[in-house]
Order: C-alpha cells, then structure tokens, then sequence
C-alpha cells in the first residue's frame, strides 16, 4: 500500500461528465449570459453545470433553449429554482396523470419547480435562443444515492407539495409571513419584487427571503445603495450570489490572509464563497446593486427547521470560530474602506454612507 494524494471522482462529477457537459469551478463566473454551453442530449438546448465554491451541496445548470425550441421533459428527486437571464417562454408542470398547468415567463422571472413533478421548458420567440439558470441541490442529491437512475426516475407523486387540484400554486401572487420573509413559487420580476427594510444594516439596505415550493433550498433578494456597502462575513459553503441589477465588486479572503481576491460584480455574474471564506459585496455604480443568492436550509410555513425565525439573523462579531461571524466596519482594514472610496469617487460618485452590516441572511 502507498500513501500519497488519493481521490476518486464524486457521483456528481461522474454524472455530469457522461452528460457530455461543461463543470466550471472556482470561485466566480462573470457572465452566466455569455457562458460557454454544450449541446445537450438528454433534454435538447445546451447545458453547464457548476460546481464553485470548492463544494457540492448546491449548484447551478446554465441552460440555453433555441429558438422555437423546447426541452425534453423530466422530474427528479432534487429541488429546483429557475431564474430566467434573458427571453421569454413558458414552463408546463404536471404530476404523473394529472392534467398540465403552464407558466409564462419573462427576463427577471423566477419559478420554484415542486419536488420530483414532471416539467418542460419552451422558448416563445422565434429568432432568439432564451437563457435559464436552474439553482438546485443536485449536486448534493446525487452524491447521496450515488445513482442518477433513482434520481431522475423515481415514480414516487409528492402530493403534499404540489398536485393539480392547486390550481393556484403558480397564480397566486403569495403572502408575507414575517419580516423578510415571503412565500410564494412564483415571481414575474424580481427586480422589481419588493423587499423589506433592513433598519440593523441601515434605511439604505433591504432583503427578503423566500419560501418556495416548501423546499429545503434557501434564497433572498438583496439590494444595496449606492454610495455604500456590506461589512465583510463568512458561512458555510454552498452559498450562490448571482447579480441580477446593478454594478459593483466582491471582495474574498480567508481567516488569516493578508490579500484580498476581487471579483466584478454586473448583471448575470455569480460569486460562491468557499466555506469560512469571508465574503464582502460593494456597489460602485449610481443604481441599487441587487443580487439574488441560493443556499442551504431554507424557510418553510408547512415544514420548520426546528429553530424559531429571527428577522434580524445579525451575524455575531465576538466568537471568530464560529460558522457564521462578521468583521465589523470598525474592525476591518481601514484599506477596505479607502479603495472603495477611491473608486466611486473615480466614477463621479461622491456620496459617502457608513458601511452596511453584513447580517446573517
């Protein structure tokens, strides 16, 4: 027996290589619109797979339908949220013999699709390709059975999350269920989806968290004003921050590191911090910066988590060893704080506003 570096590609890994399709990993990709596809068998269109963050617990599928075109369909035992970059279609979902029910959707739209039921995306123009990212926990699923059979072809109705006799469960616009906190499986236009005051991180912030299609995915909308931004914090991996409005930079670093990796952040670039990695997002343009971000361990009003919801979520700044800890403005590299300044001032933007606290969302 030799000992030595020893390891053994993951099921998702596997997975995705005999789909004939790209994986990009690192931490960032700065334009899932003009992201390199492949020509994708089993559903039709073009596909890439993610796996940033140096993780597996959540992913991303770019996928690209031609004109008039449409996917194959498919179900599958992975929670799934699509957020649509660019164009215009419909998603049709159904359960096993029950009658179809039919979303239209535009740029900016995001659609929960229920665990495991049947659905298929289609393109309504007839001369420009659409472009969708699906965030999912496929990756994570399918390192668990280690069998995509299962995965993608599992007769099992999960009644108790969607079925026909919902014949609201798209067009209902939803409903608040706490501060920061919305349920609802469809939204037309997140940019201009309305989010709550964050008043611990100042009147110039505000974010909303989403429940959708009782999964177990987590996500929120943020947006931050011009002229500032978040103090910098750190999580658990999985985290994906997609930009959705807006102009700015992220800044990453781990405990301990003196340099500080940057990454532009515009419309359709994601950033996915690696665990423990402090993560920092600044707005350099004159517009609200607005990022939509998918994570583990979300909110629920038919399944809790065990633990009571705290609007607030205010990351702690005392105890550094633990999972979630930010680094309060007055405690960061006063060099933080000159290059941004340096750099709206450069761009005619002179207003100056105290840095916003991360939080814990």
């Amino acid at each position: 027996m030799t000992s030595g570096d020893w390891q053994v590609a993951s099921s998702f890994q596997r997975f995705v290589a005999d789909e004939g399709a790209p994986l990009y990993e690192g931490s960032a990709l700065e334009d899932l619109n003009t992201l390199p596809l492949q020509e994708w068998e089993r559903r039709g269109g073009k596909v890439a797979y993610t796996r940033l963050g140096e993780q597996e617990n959540i992913n991303l599928q770019v996928v690209e339908i031609p004109p008039r075109g449409e996917l194959k369909p498919e179900h599958h035992l992975y929670e799934s949220v699509m957020y649509v970059l660019q164009g215009r279609g419909a998603t049709t979902i159904w359960q096993e013999g029950e009658p179809k029910q039919t979303v239209e959707w535009e740029e900016d739209a995001l659609l929960a699709i229920p665990l495991n039921a049947w659905h298929q995306e289609f393109n309504s123009s007839s001369d420009q390709p659409c472009r969708v990212v699906f965030g999912t926990n496929m990756a994570h699923v399918i390192n668990l059975y280690h069998n995509p059979d299962f995965v993608f072809d599992n007769p099992f109705s999960f009644q108790d999350r969607y079925s026909h006799s919902r014949q609201r469960f798209f067009a209902d616009p939803g409903s608040q269920l706490n501060l920061r906190l919305f349920e609802t499986n469809f939204i037309p236009d997140i940019k201009n989806f309305m989010l709550d005051p964050y008043p611990e991180r100042g009147k110039r912030t505000s974010v909303m968290r989403l429940c959708m299609a009782s999964a177990s995915l987590s996500l929120h909308i943020a947006e931050i004003s011009p002229g500032t931004y978040m103090t910098a914090h750190k999580h658990g991996a999985g985290a994906h921050v997609l930009c959705v409005g807006g102009e700015g930079y992220e800044l990453l670093f781990m405990p301990g590191e003196q340099s500080r990796r940057r990454v532009a952040l515009n419309p359709t670039a994601v950033v996915s911090p690696r665990r423990n990695e402090y993560h920092q997002h600044f707005n350099t343009g004159s517009e609200p910066l607005r990022m939509l971000a998918f994570k583990e361990q979300g909110y629920s009003s038919k399944y809790g988590t065990g633990r009571s919801y705290q609007p607030a979520l205010s990351a702690q700044d005392k105890d550094s060893n633990a999972e979630i800890f930010q680094i309060s403005y007055q405690n960061e590299d006063p060099e933080i704080s000159a290059e941004y300044y340096r750099e709206i001032e450069s761009k005619g933007i002179t207003l100056r506003l105290p840095p916003l606290n991360q939080g814990g969302h």
